[in-house]
């Protein structure tokens, strides 16, 4: 069984929020990450994973083509013809 990849992000009030790791998208030469709360899986977020001082960090997408591209790309992936 794969170990589910979690990660913490600190709220405006300060608080921890942990989210899954649902999955990751290539796409063109970036990388996205798709993000679900934990307890939460209904939700989704897409955040681009760049590498600041050689650790992963997620920065939230906030431009809606992109946003669209990306889950685009990640539904193609269970496209079967």
């Amino acid at each position: 069984m794969e170990e589910k990849k979690i990660v913490t992000f600190v709220d405006e009030d300060g608080k921890d929020v942990e989210f899954e790791v649902v999955d990751y998208v290539e796409l063109e030469d970036d990388r996205y990450a798709l993000l679900a709360p934990v307890g939460d899986e209904d939700d989704a977020y897409v955040y681009k994973v760049v590498e600041v001082d050689g650790k992963e960090e997620y920065v939230v997408v906030d431009d809606d083509d992109e946003f669209e591209r990306v889950l685009e790309e990640y539904e193609s992936l269970f496209d079967v013809e």
